[in-house]
């Protein structure tokens, strides 16, 4: 039995970790040289054995999944910050190793860059100040760079999309508008953070496959991607944890691949310093807003405030999450769902749906909370059943009744039911758009046949014994 009260829990536990004193401290590792870092509280070191430090954590993070071929295209997503700046450098420092040096990278490497000036309603002029700035960036490091804007998201498919390479110009496009619009329906910050997210993956994935290149490097560190582990759990993507937060993700055919996942913010603020890694200051949805303006920012402050006093919480975030797996299609790899059973917007696999699950649980909790007190009555009289249900009821009904809903004519109606096509998460968030006609048109397309085929499934199945 435990033996520590309740009101001791605080004091006995939840000790801070004393900080060394770092005046005339001698670095830990060669024990010579004055320390100029001092990490986790506790280690100092000296700049040669923290860079030595530093280039071994990102190549083993690297070695350790073997996630790399010889010769292997490598698209570089370049934000402009710091953290996607220090692996750039890493990557070239790599690249430039002598032949004698096993741990040399043998990969072709190239910048992407996402133009997100349009639903920040940032002028011309400094959008292409940023784009001037990455392509000078590009040039000093000898690498190509391909631009795109974000607006481009929206297209069906590559044949809409303007992809500039080692040029940018900022110029209307015909999605602009429609983008502008989208976010601008959005309820809530939250969801606006997580609509950005999946349209930025969206196009990268696109851009990806269109210049054949099977693997893509994103820049967010630990500190960054510890927040989004709480973050999603709150928003209910417990299940695509794995996917995330993990180094690999594969899940839209385009493996994107995390190396700076093992630095937190304060190694990367050093090792940037070390390397004089120049940074691009670009303003943010949550820009100037406090840290309860969304639930990603809140877990992220919550991270930042609790890793200053004890440096061990990001890794044992990681040590946890790496083992969670989510036991939806466990019994089947990912080449073997079936498009169906993938969600539309990130492209996990979508849980099956029952009366027991979470988003049932959700549906009727809201349901009674808007029906008010004198609503309950009528409820507990009807059974539940879910959007999609009641059109197929409707459809068995009378089919050739022109005012009820069919499984030919339907269309409106099936843009406010997401559950056939979306996985959780991302129905929470897009129960916060307003107007979710705007998205994608091969989306929309999606969405009217995949519950088209599920009210024809529902219809046979009333048939059989």
């Amino acid at each position: 039995m435990c033996s520590i009260n309740e009101e001791n829990l605080l004091a006995d536990t939840m000790v801070a970790t004393p900080t060394l004193p770092f005046k005339d401290a001698v670095c830990r590792k060669c024990r010579i040289v004055k320390a100029q870092v001092l990490l986790r509280k506790t280690d100092p070191y000296c700049r040669d054995c923290f860079m030595k430090y530093a280039v071994h954590k990102f190549r083993s993070t690297l070695g350790k999944a073997r996630a790399l071929q010889h010769n292997e295209h490598v698209l570089l997503a370049y934000s402009g910050g710091l953290s996607s700046g220090s692996m750039i450098h890493l990557i070239k420092q790599g690249l430039e190793a002598s032949d004698s040096n096993k741990m040399k990278l043998v990969i072709k490497p190239s910048l992407l860059h996402i133009d997100e000036g349009g639903i920040l309603n940032l002028p011309k002029e400094e959008r292409k100040a940023s784009a001037d700035f990455i392509l000078e960036y590009a040039k000093r490091n000898c690498l190509d760079v391909y631009i795109c804007s974000l607006e481009y998201s929206l297209a069906a498919d590559i044949s809409g999309v303007k992809l500039q390479k080692n040029s940018y110009e900022v110029e209307p496009s015909v999605y602009a508008n429609q983008l502008e619009q989208l976010f601008g329906s959005v309820k809530s910050l939250t969801a606006k953070e997580d609509l950005l997210l999946r349209l930025k993956q969206r196009l990268i994935t696109l851009l990806a496959t269109h210049l054949n290149y099977p693997k893509v490097f994103l820049g967010p560190n630990a500190t960054r991607l510890a927040g989004q582990l709480l973050s999603a759990v709150g928003q209910g993507r417990g299940a695509q944890i794995a996917q995330e937060i993990g180094f690999a993700d594969s899940r839209t055919g385009v493996v994107f691949l995390r190396p700076m996942r093992e630095f937190v913010d304060k190694e990367v603020a050093y090792l940037a310093n070390f390397l004089e890694v120049d940074s691009l200051c670009l303003p943010t949805l949550s820009s100037k807003l406090g840290p309860t303006a969304s639930i990603g920012r809140l877990t992220e402050e919550f991270v930042v405030t609790l890793q200053a006093n004890f440096p061990a919480t990001i890794s044992t975030l990681f040590r946890t999450s790496d083992k969670l797996k989510s036991n939806v299609g466990v019994d089947r790899s990912s080449s073997e769902i079936k498009d169906d059973s993938r969600c539309l917007l990130c492209l996990s696999a979508i849980e099956e749906s029952t009366l027991c699950s979470a988003s049932t649980a959700r549906s009727i909790s809201q349901t009674i909370s808007r029906s008010g007190p004198s609503g309950l009555n009528d409820l507990e009289s009807e059974p539940y059943s879910t959007n999609a249900q009641q059109q197929s009821a409707a459809c068995n009904a009378n089919c050739s009744n022109p005012e009820k809903q069919c499984c030919k004519t339907m269309d409106a109606g099936t843009m406010k039911d997401w559950s056939v096509v979306l996985c959780y998460g991302c129905r929470v968030t897009m129960e916060d758009v307003k107007t979710p006609e705007l998205v994608p048109i091969n989306l929309r397309e999606e969405l009217r046949l995949r519950s088209r085929r599920q009210m024809m499934r529902q219809s046979v199945e009333q048939f059989l014994l």
